[in-house]
């Protein structure tokens, strides 16, 4: 149900008091289709027609390139609402393979709430001389915004969240990319467009996204009882140390590959959307890196939940050395391989 004295509380208190706002939205729980109707296409709709009226009084849209009127109007109430659902379906489904929450009720509001600085800044990057100043600068601050509401929305841990947010960002710019294309909305000419190249690494990024996320949850579903006291075999750290080995040399080869993907953008004047789908497809690199550990482990058909109680062991070893014999073993296996364990990444 609209209600549009709500509709504009969350707008102001949304871009001067967003903390206590993201909370309390938070709490309210809605789904999605509440948040559309409440917030998201009131705060579009608003954005799109301001937007066009005041572009057609001024000229600062005309002076930095972009088309005013009602064509430009309805351009941006288009890419600004799918924009929007796209992001948040990314977001979500992203924040899953990071150990987050995946819940698209939570994302859509996360876009939506993040939204309003930029869209706010779509309307005041119309006025002649500040406009693209302002326009920039709440643009950042939507970003920021969208940065430090993600752990209380997607629950996404500190540890993950900087690759998560690039991540989607990147998805989603290419996604946008892609569907702007397809209909007619961008500015990319057919000429710099692969239909064979460009639908091959968007499904190969997107592929790779999925694939991560079957494998996360298939590991998450093993299970492992430890032995009484928690006694660490040698051929546990074996298994461990092997594993450990094999994600370095996978990692190596990643990193060079982005590496030498990155150089070859660097040096172009013109980046066309070839070019963006590579990216797109060392996106997916990055995602496969990030979780090489647990590939490897359970690509071999063992067990991750062990994997990570080895693991865990050896950590607590390290730190309490000689508190029990079952402690007092483990850390001496832990110095019999540490070198090599230290060397490979693992430092307990």
């Amino acid at each position: 149900m609209i209600d549009i004295n709500k509709t504009i509380e969350l707008i102001k208190d949304g871009l001067f008091d967003p903390r206590q706002t993201w909370q309390n939205y938070l709490e309210e729980d809605h789904d999605w289709k509440e948040t559309a109707i409440l917030l998201t296409i009131p705060l579009v709709l608003i954005s799109a027609i301001l937007t066009g009226i005041f572009s057609w009084i001024f000229s600062s849209y005309t002076m930095f390139g972009m088309q005013g009127g009602i064509g430009a109007t309805i351009k941006q109430l288009i890419l600004s609402f799918v924009g929007i659902g796209i992001a948040s379906f990314i977001f979500s489904y992203l924040a899953r393979i990071f150990e987050g929450k995946h819940d698209f009720n939570k994302g859509f509001a996360v876009l939506s709430l993040a939204a309003i600085p930029g869209l706010i800044g779509s309307v005041l990057g119309t006025l002649p001389m500040v406009g693209i100043l302002l326009s920039l600068g709440f643009a950042i601050l939507g970003l920021v915004y969208l940065y430090k509401i993600i752990p209380s929305y997607l629950e996404v841990p500190q540890g993950k969240r900087i690759i998560h947010y690039i991540l989607s960002l990147l998805a989603t710019f290419v996604a946008m990319i892609i569907i702007g294309s397809i209909l007619g909305l961008g500015s990319t000419s057919s000429s710099d467009y692969s239909s064979s190249t460009g639908s091959s690494s968007a499904n190969g990024m997107f592929g790779e996204f999925s694939r991560q996320a079957e494998l996360v949850e298939k590991a998450e579903q093993d299970s492992f009882s430890p032995p009484s006291g928690g006694r660490v075999t040698e051929k546990q750290v074996q298994t461990l140390l092997s594993t450990l080995q094999k994600v370095d040399e996978y990692r190596k080869t990643k990193e060079a590959s982005l590496q030498k993907l990155g150089e070859q953008v660097k040096d172009k004047e013109d980046i066309g959307i070839g070019d963006l789908m590579k990216m797109a497809s060392g996106a997916g690199s990055v995602m496969s890196v990030a979780n090489a550990e647990m590939d490897i482990v359970k690509s071999a058909g063992r067990n991750w939940a062990e994997h990570t109680w080895v693991k865990e062991q050896l950590r607590i070893a390290v730190m309490q050395k000689d508190i029990s014999d079952v402690v007092k073993d483990n850390y001496a296996l832990y110095q019999k391989y540490a070198d090599r364990l230290i060397q490979y990444g693992y430092a307990p």
